[in-house]
């Protein structure tokens, strides 16, 4: 399945939705079929993505440094479950989406800027539309039971879950090497992908070292999108690819295997 960027993707209008993305994203949605019912909800989820979708982020980094400096929580993990998270939208504002709940073991606090972290927290991944087609936001794939990894994160006051700081803000370890969740185009992707985890952590402790403290890169917040800035990602003609695990064959998407 190839769906064009400006088809599907529409506003979330509300502040509060706004936030909630992965990274403070100030647009999305993946309602590529429409709507569902008037109350957005439906028996059937798609067990996987089947689609991308962009959005403006808060926070675009292109290194390391940046990253590390720019999250005021760093936490190393291991995905314990996920479940269908909240619903955001309405019908009058296009439609309803609904986050995806990833529940973290926390194998250790590497940075949290006065946080308190638990040992486990939830963290959201989107997500789902209406009618239960699923999406992923930018090259974010959805964490699976069992994932390890480190996991750059901000928290949203109004909100029990945390949020990652970007949609590049998560690094998975995979037979002892690193996945980054960057796009394989920036200059963020080659910094950290397929170093050993041996090497890429002594980076963020050498990062995190208070005698480094200075030297490291905090962006400045962003001011919050408003008026058309909140409305669209402008269409540059592009097409959006199927996720790598989805069959893109027109077959029926495989039900999430949760209830509603």
């Amino acid at each position: 399945m190839k769906v064009k960027s400006g088809g599907f993707l529409r506003a979330l209008a509300a502040a509060a939705v706004i936030g909630a993305v992965a990274g403070g994203i100030a647009t999305a949605s993946a309602s590529a079929e429409g709507s569902s019912s008037a109350a957005g909800s439906s028996a059937h989820r798609d067990a996987h993505p089947e689609r991308v979708v962009h959005g403006r982020e808060d926070f675009s980094f292109s290194t390391v440094n940046a990253l590390v400096g720019t999250s005021p929580v760093l936490v190393r993990g291991t995905v314990l479950s996920a479940e269908p998270g909240r619903k955001v939208g309405s019908a009058e504002e296009g439609g309803i989406d609904q986050a995806r709940n990833v529940k973290l073991r926390v194998d250790a606090v590497m940075k949290k800027s006065g946080y308190e972290v638990p040992s486990t927290i939830t963290v959201e991944e989107w997500g789902w539309d209406g009618a239960g087609n699923a999406y992923q936001m930018e090259h974010l794939t959805w964490s699976q039971v069992g994932d390890t990894g480190y996991f750059f994160l901000d928290k949203d006051v109004m909100l029990t879950t945390w949020r990652y700081v970007s949609s590049q803000g998560r690094v998975l370890v995979k037979d002892g090497l690193t996945k980054s969740s960057a796009d394989p185009e920036g200059p963020l992707f080659p910094l950290i992908e397929g170093r050993t985890n041996t090497d890429f952590y002594a980076e963020l402790k050498r990062l995190l070292d208070p005698a480094n403290a200075g030297q490291l890169t905090v962006l400045p917040q962003p001011v919050p999108a408003n008026g058309d800035q909140q409305n669209e990602v402008p269409d540059d003609g592009a097409t959006e690819p199927v996720p790598d695990d989805s069959t893109n064959d027109g077959s029926e998407p495989t039900p999430y295997p949760s209830s509603t």
